[in-house]
């Protein structure tokens, strides 16, 4: 951990930390020096892996994805996804392991207090409004979203009588690392200023427990990109979202 720059790896710093206790390391030894850690989680609808190359020496990608597929007994069919680094990404790359059109990604870093709005307008998700809150983000293709994290952070929503107009909440929240994630507004809803005023809420919350709150969004989602710069977010990585095959 002491190596990480957790502003260009935070998928794999999280790894590390929040995710340690349900996540599996896999480690490759060269002349006795560890390279590289494929970290594995199983929790999501995919399998979903970080990738952290740790040496310049060289790396042996195939016996890597073989001894990994083996030992997490995975299909070699199965597609699987992770996000790295413009490194990493052409190291995949040679090696004919991504499948599908990659997406840039983008770890945005909260760095000027001054651009947020006072905004209240989105309240708690009550525990009975929790199965509610799921299929509402399932609806809206919330890939990397998981039911642990609606249970141990809060959510904020705002509502049109009784129906969700926005949600948005954290992956997650603890003093040791605050992420923003699952924020979605309803398609007939967008265009009203509502995922800002929720960022903006979210992030306040987030700055209660840490001074480094991030975000993570596809570089190709412009009208939220502007949104976060807007409320005074940085970029601080530019990565690869990727599938990849393990064979």
């Amino acid at each position: 951990m002491e190596q990480i720059d957790k502003d260009q790896h935070l998928l794999f710093y999280s790894y590390l930390t929040q995710r340690k206790e349900s996540a599996q390391f896999v480690g490759q030894y060269v002349d006795n020096q560890l390279t590289v850690v494929l970290a594995y989680l199983s929790e999501l609808s995919f399998p979903a892996f970080s990738f952290y190359h740790m040496s310049e020496k060289q790396v042996f990608l195939p016996e890597l994805i073989a001894f990994t597929r083996a030992i997490f007994q995975l299909e070699q069919n199965v597609i699987c996804g992770t996000i790295l680094s413009q490194r990493d990404f052409q190291l995949f790359q040679s090696f004919g392991l991504i499948v599908g059109e990659p997406q840039r990604f983008l770890t945005m870093k909260h760095v000027d207090q001054s651009k947020l709005l006072e905004s209240n307008k989105a309240e708690l998700v009550k525990e009975e409004e929790f199965s509610e809150v799921l299929d509402f983000l399932h609806g809206g293709g919330m890939r990397f979203f998981t039911r642990s994290e609606l249970e141990r952070c809060p959510f904020l929503g705002m509502k049109d009588g009784n129906e969700f107009m926005a949600v948005g909440g954290f992956h997650f929240y603890d003093p040791e690392l605050v992420e923003l994630g699952n924020i979605i507004t309803r398609l007939d809803y967008r265009g009203k200023g509502l995922a800002k005023s929720l960022t903006s809420q979210l992030t306040y919350l987030g700055k209660q427990l840490s001074a480094d709150v991030y975000l993570g969004v596809l570089a190709e989602n412009l009208p939220a990109v502007h949104v976060y710069k807007s409320l005074g977010y940085e970029t601080t990585a530019e990565l690869w979202m990727v599938d990849f095959a393990l064979s």
